[in-house]
Formats: C-alpha cells, structure tokens, sequence
C-alpha cells in the first residue's frame, strides 16, 4: 500500500520529465519582440520537437528521469578552473547525436536573440539621438521631463548593451 508521500514523489516525477520533454516555441510580437516559450502561442513557430535518446551506462534503473547533458558534471575548483567529473555508472547519458543537436539549436536561438537585441540597441541609439537634438513645448517648460525621457532612452541603450555582452558570453561557451 502506497503512503501519500510516495504518491506525492511519483506525482511530482512523472510532471517533472513531461516539462522536461517540453516543445520550444518560438513567437514574434507585433513590436518585433522574440520569445521563446515552452507553451504554444497563436502565431509561434515551433523550434525544438525531437525526443531525447537516453543511453544506459550501466546497470541499474533510472528511475525514469532523464538527462540533460553529456554525463559529465563540471565544478570549479579553489583556483577557479573547471574540473570534470564523471557521473556516476548508472546516471543516463544522452547519445552524442541528440547533444550536437541541442547544441546547434542552442546555438541558433542565442544568435537569434543576439541578431534581435543588436537591432534593438541600434533603434534605441537612434531614438536617443533623436531626442537628445529635439525637444517638446512641454519639456522646455519643464527640462526635468526632458532629462528623464533621456535617462529612459540611455537605460534602454545599456539595457541591450548588457544584453548583447551577456548573448556574446553565452555563445561563446557553445561549441
């Protein structure tokens, strides 16, 4: 006879491995804003269908979960250099096909956002520039609601800056 906690855990594992076999969708607002969800949304264009292949290496049961990497766990050491371990025998490996096209896929939504947020940031120098040479009746009346409309625009500058910085990051660690 099964206690409310072991149903709970098995409840909890079944929804946790269907989240994790989840489609992307991939939606473009009326804005031009890209987001990439795991819910369909009219309008998106599904980007990630495939089914993971899950290699046994070793005996033993998975108990059903599966992996999400390459079976090897990386940590840094006190010098900050990454150290790889292996994983465990019977931890689930994903076949070498199905991690190269994770991978490419990674790669190219990271280069889709980083195509994205480059012209974002390119309208929003531009809109900056713009208003920095012209200002409203109502803000050479009031110069506080220039300068704020203008701290706004330079947020919105750093914003994809930093975007952009953390994307390029981000790439750079795809093989």
């Amino acid at each position: 006879m099964l206690n409310r906690a072991s149903i709970l855990l098995s409840a909890t594992a079944l929804l946790s491995s269907a989240v994790a076999l989840a489609d992307i969708y991939k939606y473009v607002d009326e804005n031009g804003n890209v987001t990439y969800t795991n819910s369909p949304v009219k309008g998106a264009q599904r980007v990630y269908i495939e089914q993971p292949n899950v290699i046994s290496s070793g005996s033993g049961s998975s108990g059903g979960k599966r992996s999400t990497g390459t079976g090897t766990s990386r940590s840094s050491n006190d010098s900050g250099q990454k150290v790889s371990a292996p994983s465990p025998a019977n931890f689930p490996k994903v076949d070498s096909a199905t991690q190269r096209s994770r991978d490419s896929n990674r790669k190219r939504i990271l280069q889709d956002e980083l195509a994205n947020e480059q012209t974002m940031l390119n309208d929003s120098k531009k809109a900056l520039s713009e208003a920095e040479t012209t200002k409203t009746a109502e803000e050479k009346a009031n110069p506080s609601k220039y300068l704020e409309r203008i701290g706004r625009l330079r947020e919105n500058v750093v914003m994809h800056e930093k975007n952009i910085a953390a994307l390029q990051k981000e790439l750079s660690r795809v093989q």
